[in-house]
């Protein structure tokens, strides 16, 4: 086997072991989804999809980092979060579930009008790979058909969708708190991420300028350096700081 092939090899016995512990049991038909699935090499700069694209298929990030970026005020970009290693990567309103374009063209959720993109089955971020990176990828109407024929393979979206939603809860939490506060988390549970990305993408996360986390970054290394011991005074230098009494004659 070349190096190619073992590559790609231990990224497909990776894959399945990571979809089986989502599923919680053995995939059946594992070599129908086996030959749909392609691995992809990108290299920084890359853009995997853009807003607005419709993209129907779910990554699996072997290794390397990506941004994820939407549309904020006055058409500047925003990067919502950073795809890395073990994560499952997708544009949710772009894979076209055919459940959510009924209820949300219907009007059945009270946030249908928030939707469109879903109706349209239109990306809503734009993923940029930021490391050189190492992607398995397979269209989601593979997986959409497996699970019509196997409960393990609709049990495998179900928990997957259900890690998204737990995640998306996790983040809205974090957001409430300041952009210090999210700083400082960040470097004491994730503190890998500050150092793989810039500077400028980090502040974007953040939702602050390039200059507020330069004070916010200077101020938190600052706590981190231990305080100078002070030397203890020579007998000397008691002598010549101790206030004169003065003498009566």
């Amino acid at each position: 086997m070349n190096a190619e092939g073992a590559v790609t090899g231990h990224a497909m016995r990776s894959l399945r072991l990571l979809l089986e512990a989502y599923a919680g049991c053995e995939l059946p038909q594992w070599d129908l989804f086996g030959t749909n699935v392609r691995v992809l090499r990108v290299e920084p700069g890359a853009v995997l999809f853009r807003v607005g694209e419709h993209h129907p298929y779910i990554y699996f990030v072997q290794r390397g980092l990506f941004k994820a970026q939407m549309p904020s005020e006055g058409d500047r970009m925003t990067t919502v979060f950073f795809p890395e290693e073990g994560d499952v990567l997708a544009s949710m309103s772009a894979l076209g579930s055919d459940g959510v374009r009924r209820v949300a063209a219907r009007g059945l959720h009270p946030r249908a009008e928030t939707l469109r993109a879903a109706v349209e089955a239109e990306s809503t971020h734009t993923i940029t790979a930021i490391e050189p990176s190492l992607l398995l990828r397979v269209n989601y109407r593979v997986i959409e058909h497996l699970s019509t024929q196997h409960l393990q393979w609709a049990r495998l979206t179900t928990t997957i969708a259900l890690m998204h939603a737990t995640t998306l809860q996790a983040d809205a939490g974090w957001l409430r708190s300041t952009p210090e506060q999210r700083y400082r988390s960040l470097l004491r549970e994730h503190p890998g991420l500050v150092q793989r990305v810039t500077q400028r993408d980090l502040a974007s996360y953040l939702n602050i300028t390039d200059v507020a986390l330069s004070r916010i970054a200077k101020r938190v290394r600052g706590e981190a350096v231990p305080s100078t011991p002070q030397t203890p005074p020579e007998p000397d230098d008691l002598v010549a700081t101790t206030p004169s009494l003065g003498v009566v004659g």
